[in-house]
């Protein structure tokens, strides 16, 4: 009798680690949000690609405006004043940094359509920063909702 107890519970213990690499393999192929999204692939066809940060604290990585080897750090005035000056105003990207919250992160996305449209760009394309200064690649993020037109513009 004692046998058999002893095989039930070597059955059930198996059973429940069988269940539980189970659950683990399947809980890891999920993939996340961000695996899911589309990946940027235009790089060499941008006008203008900036990493955002903040309004003081940005980098213009097309055209790239470096000191040395580094990239220099430009305020949101200078940027847009680069954005103006380039020849084509097709393609605009804007490399964003996580935003803990999604309600700073689309006011952020709207003030760089309302501008960069105003310069006249076709296209704004934002993307969810990484670790590097490599735009291809990164995810591509939602644009932002059409902003209202005034009357006669």
């Amino acid at each position: 009798m004692k046998g058999m107890k002893y095989m039930k519970k070597i059955r059930y213990t198996k059973t429940l680690v069988l269940l539980s690499g189970l659950l683990l393999l399947t809980s890891c192929s999920t993939p996340s949000p961000v695996a899911m999204r589309p990946t940027f692939t235009e790089e060499n066809s941008a006008d203008f690609i900036v990493r955002y940060y903040s309004d003081q604290t940005s980098y213009a990585l097309r055209p790239p405006m470096m000191e040395g080897p580094y990239y220099s750090i430009c305020d949101r005035a200078y940027l847009l004043n680069l954005a103006r000056q380039q020849p084509r105003h097709e393609l605009a990207v804007v490399v964003l940094i996580h935003y803990p919250y999604a309600g700073e992160e689309e006011n952020t996305k709207l003030a760089w359509v309302s501008d960069l449209k105003g310069l006249g760009y076709q296209r704004i394309v934002f993307l969810q920063g990484r670790n590097s200064m490599k735009v291809n690649g990164l995810p591509v993020l939602e644009s932002p909702p059409a902003l209202p037109t005034i009357a006669g513009k």
